[in-house]
């Protein structure tokens, strides 16, 4: 099974390569990371396993659950009595005269396999901790990875915000140019100005957009601050998915699928266990008599047994059998809906690709080709102010559609992995690797 695991690893990602290669490969040979610099996306993944905080809390559930299968498993103190008879009365009864002392141990033994069925209970919450800590551990590099891709997306943004800014600011100059030769009015002049006055405000904008996401970005490792420079990389270029059937059969080995699994295997061991207190406990004691008054002693035994006649735990048994009805009934609505959403996010990642190949082929060419076309042809007179700007325009709203659409393809796939449960995680990239070569 193990083996199997890791061979769906690599078939996952085979079909979803990791989204992001640093310039320096994608090699790791440490798992401690700075985050000042430049940053890469390894490297910001690698910061959000060590130091977020909600990974470090599922990481104390595992051992929770080990203290309590450690429990389950432990058997009832036996119990130590005392029993002291005939003092203090009247007559020879009087003091301790005549008085009877028992000292008396008694061992309860569970009987109906109670104490094995409970650690099982125990065992199967600790495999359920274990799932909730591999799905945290993917939904934190998941996290980070969108985070990440945003951060890319708005330093793209700045840029072309940047770019804009020194597009109108020169076009302005052309056009006070011509106002100084009098070949157009001084009112061209002023609504030019204007335009640079937006495209600052554009600017200003993009780099409070990308402040927010940096700082979002270290959150993911549990920083309230952004120190880093840079994220160096680039939103990843669309490619052909695999079918849905073919991504199918991979939910059936991520943290969820399996998570679903557990909580129906917990629930059987639950009936199981309430169905063993239909046998009751037998209770044995035993210990020694002292007569004060002729001064002997001798032994006393007993074996006490609970007669179930009017509670078999028929109730807490009947309850337990619906519990894992209705557990049954959540996992095949889970799967449903892991299912559901895996074929959306496909429509979605098959959207973001035809726009953005369409974007990028055909829209953006032919919209700097208007602007180059026009901006030339105005400082010939050839074209008027207006359709200088209305190509301006145009251009930065097609190249913002086009980062739209890489941003909206990253994000997707980036969410797809997650749902197959292979997120780009260069530590556990590694360690199946390894071992995947062994087996």
């Amino acid at each position: 099974m193990r083996t199997l695991s890791f061979t769906l690893i690599f078939i996952a990602l085979s079909i979803f390569p990791p989204s992001l290669v640093s310039a320096q490969g994608n090699e790791v040979s440490d798992l401690s990371v700075s985050v000042t610099g430049d940053l890469m996306l390894d490297q910001a993944i690698r910061a959000a396993i060590q130091h977020n905080p909600t990974l470090l809390a599922a990481t104390y559930g595992i051992s929770a659950a080990e203290g309590r299968v450690e429990q389950a498993g432990l058997l009832p103190n036996p119990e130590f009595s005392l029993e002291s008879e005939n003092f203090g009365g009247s007559g020879t009864l009087d003091g301790f005269n005549a008085a009877e002392t028992t000292a008396v141990i008694s061992q309860e033994f569970l009987l109906g396999g109670k104490r094995k069925r409970r650690r099982a209970v125990a065992e199967s919450e600790q495999r359920l901790a274990g799932r909730d800590l591999d799905a945290a551990r993917l939904d934190l590099v998941a996290r980070t990875t969108l985070a990440y891709f945003r951060v890319v997306s708005a330093q793209e943004r700045k840029a072309l915000a940047e770019e804009l800014l020194a597009l109108a600011d020169r076009f302005a100059r052309t056009v006070q140019a011509r106002v100084d030769a009098g070949k157009v009015s001084p009112v061209e002049a002023t609504r030019a100005g204007i335009e640079v006055a937006q495209a600052r405000i554009r600017y200003a904008r993009a780099d409070r957009e990308l402040q927010a996401t940096r700082t979002r970005l270290a959150a993911t490792w549990g920083s309230t601050t952004a120190v880093f420079d840079r994220a160096i990389g680039e939103i990843p270029e669309p490619t052909p998915h695999p079918p849905l059937e073919q991504l199918r059969f991979l939910l059936s080995n991520t943290p969820e699928m399996g998570r679903l699994e557990e909580l129906i295997e917990r629930r059987e061991r639950i009936l199981e266990v309430e169905q063993s207190f239909r046998v009751p406990n037998l209770t044995i004691s035993l210990g020694p008599r002292w007569f004060e008054e002729t001064g002997q002693s001798a032994w006393v035994a007993g074996i006490s047994l609970p007669i179930p006649i009017f509670n078999r735990n028929q109730g807490a048994r009947n309850a337990a059998e619906f519990e894992l009805k209705r557990t049954q009934r959540n996992a095949e609505a889970g799967k449903i809906s892991l299912e559901t959403e895996l074929a959306a996010g496909l429509q979605r990642l098959s959207a973001a690709q035809l726009e953005n190949e369409t974007m990028e082929r055909e829209v953006v060419p032919a919209a700097e080709a208007a602007f180059k076309a026009t901006e030339l042809g105005y400082s010939e007179g050839k074209f008027s102010f207006l359709d200088v700007l209305d190509s301006q325009r145009a251009l930065f709203e097609s190249r913002s559609l086009l980062l739209d659409s890489r941003e909206e393809y990253a994000l997707t796939r980036t969410e797809i992995e997650r749902l197959i449960g292979i997120g780009h995680d260069p530590t556990t990239a590694q360690t199946a690797g390894s071992q995947g070569e062994d087996s």
